[in-house]
């Protein structure tokens, strides 16, 4: 049994999907004695033996452990009830409609019959019952799911069917202009709509079609109307009762998986000892990741060969001992976290350094014969802006100094876009806490996924300092530069939540329109020293602008250390800061009084 855990009420509606999907094949194969059989069942929609076995172990009112065997809960809850009874009580369980012979089957186990006598005794229930509806594909509802009323009043049909006025208000703007007499209009209205309680739609086509006038004849059909509305293609009934497009159920199953991971270190789960892996067991490791086209988990593997998961609490000496044996194997290749796979696959592009990211150096000298781009030493900085050259913003790919891990790791990283990480598919681990992802091995294999359940696989160089294979959930994005991400890890080693946020960065955040006017200064940047670039960028803004402002900007026309900006700043005449800001401003008639000669001795040798 499970321990009590929080779970948030969109989790506990994709679980409840998700229930329904395991209690679908469990009474597929009337019970599961080895848990490895029904996770192979449910493979399609992305569930796994661990998932399998916390949802079922943390929700008993669906699935009982009975006999040293899982079986539907309503299979004890149903037993020695009348015939109606077990129909409304196995259906209530799924939340949505089944097929007929799946129902048939249940029916016939829970009364220890044979499966045709059932079936047929079920086809004149269902014929005779107006409590269950029988749909065109020869799939079972109950009718309470939809609007039932007759010729009740509105305020007594809503009340009945427990749908607030304010909510039927909603469903009624929401379908304006909806002919409810016209053939199609439900599939119409559900296009229009969806997501929409399939209650509500129900209620606005009772009341658009019905008057209220005792003598009036009823048009609305309840179980017509059920059935128009469970037979629409492309959309399934979830279970709050909502019509939503099939589409949404991917994203259901992710949600769902993750609940299961929430909760698995509180399901109790009898266990020996850890197992001991021999060479035999080796052996089918290696080749279940060399048949593989794709990386495999050691976690799994454990599922696979031993149905040992998180849930056992022998699981991470089992790791160990997995990946400890796996490591050794010249045929595959360790990837990071407990991921595998076969030798000689990783792409080459993610262990070379981009071109791009080299930086541009100019030997242009002033009158003096003096370097116009020089750096300085800190001393020769101001106090703040030294502690910005260690900000996050300002580093980047080859100008980085890689610090301790820090004494409180976080789960969520807030993450900021750069335009030529953008342009090239990357990322910099500059912006990534030490210790935040394992120091080794050299290339690791990250797998992020959005919030619509989609998953990219990234690759992280930790050589490099950089991940790659962003580029195509980058260009998803229209903001060149500033666009904010977040990072979060989940209990699976180097499986990433991705999430864009709403914002970008205020402090490097460039338009697109700023990002023409800086191109087109790039394009003639050839000859130019980096003060002279630095004077054209800075002309931009007369009120001011932030050193990080200024560093993001002027690596678009011209890849630039954070230091050699911050130098030029420091020792040129026309840039100054005003007394307590932290913005920086240009003064154009200053620009003939150069380099400040004070600062000669700062300059970096």
């Amino acid at each position: 049994m499970s321990k009590a855990i929080a779970i948030k009420p969109e989790e506990d509606f994709a679980r409840s999907y998700v229930d329904g999907l395991i209690l679908e094949k469990l009474t597929e194969i009337e019970s599961a004695i080895k848990l490895g059989e029904l996770a192979e069942k449910l493979e399609e929609p992305g569930l796994g033996l661990a998932t399998v076995r916390s949802l079922l172990a943390s929700r008993p009112e669906v699935f009982a452990y009975h006999e040293r065997r899982w079986i539907p809960a309503t299979r004890l809850e149903s037993g020695g009830r009348p015939f109606n009874e077990i129909v409304a009580l196995v259906l209530g369980a799924f939340g949505r409609p089944i097929r007929l012979s799946l129902l048939a089957l249940e029916v016939a186990r829970v009364r220890r019959a044979g499966v045709e006598e059932t079936e047929a005794i079920l086809r004149r229930v269902l014929d005779r019952n107006p409590n269950f509806v029988l749909l065109a594909d020869e799939r079972v509802a109950l009718l309470d799911w939809g609007f039932n009323a007759g010729d009740e009043t509105t305020e007594r049909a809503l009340a009945l069917n427990q749908i607030a006025p304010e909510t039927l208000q909603k469903a009624h703007e929401a379908l304006k202009g909806i002919d409810w007499r016209e053939e199609g209009a439900v599939a119409k209205a559900v296009a229009k709509a969806a997501p929409i309680s399939l209650k509500a739609l129900g209620a606005v086509a009772w009341q658009s079609v019905n008057s209220q006038d005792p003598r009036s004849v009823l048009i609305y059909d309840a179980a017509d109307f059920l059935r128009e509305a469970l037979s629409l293609p492309g959309y399934l009934l979830g279970p709050d009762g909502t019509l939503y497009p099939a589409a949404e159920a991917k994203k259901w199953v992710t949600t769902a998986v993750k609940v299961a991971e929430k909760i698995a270190p509180t399901v109790e789960v009898e266990d020996a000892a850890p197992i001991e892996v021999g060479a035999d067991d080796i052996g089918k490791l290696v080749a279940k990741v060399l048949a593989s086209s794709e990386s495999v988990t050691a976690t799994k593997m454990l599922e696979d060969l031993y149905e040992i998961t998180p849930s056992n609490k022998t699981f991470p000496d089992d790791l160990e001992n997995v990946m400890v044996g796996l490591k050794g194997q010249g045929e595959i290749q360790w990837v990071g976290g407990d991921r595998f796979r076969k030798a000689g696959e990783i792409p080459d592009f993610v262990d070379t350094l981009p071109e791009p990211f080299q930086f541009t150096s100019s030997d242009l000298v002033d009158e003096e014969g003096e370097l116009v781009d020089v750096e300085l030493t800190d001393e020769g900085l101001s106090s703040s802006l030294r502690k910005l050259l260690g900000h996050p913003l300002a580093t980047d790919v080859l100008d980085e100094d890689i610090l301790p891990a820090p004494r409180n790791s976080q789960d969520t990283l807030r993450l900021v876009l750069k335009h030529i990480h953008r342009e090239l598919g990357t990322f910099p681990l500059s912006q990534v806490p030490t210790g935040w992802l394992d120091a080794e091995p050299k290339l690791q294999e990250l797998i992020l996924i959005d919030p619509n359940g989609r998953e990219l696989q990234a690759w992280a160089n930790m050589e490099t300092r950089l991940i790659y294979n962003l580029v195509d959930w980058w260009y998803e994005q229209p903001v060149e530069s500033g666009a904010v991400f977040s990072l979060t890890k989940t209990i699976r080693p180097n499986v990433l939540e991705f999430t864009w946020l709403d914002q970008p960065d205020p402090v490097v955040y460039i338009s697109n329109q700023r990002m023409e006017e800086l191109r087109e200064i790039a394009r003639s940047a050839e000859g130019k020293s980096t003060f002279e670039l630095l004077t054209e960028v800075m002309q931009h803004w007369p009120k001011g602008a932030d050193y990080l402002t200024i560093h993001a900007e002027i690596n678009v026309v011209r890849r630039s250390t954070r230091r050699l900006i911050a130098s030029l700043l420091s020792s040129y005449h026309c840039f100054y800061q005003r007394s307590g800001s932290p913005v920086w401003h240009f003064d154009a008639k200053k620009v003939e009084l150069g380099f400040d000669k004070t600062k000669r001795k700062f300059v970096k040798k």
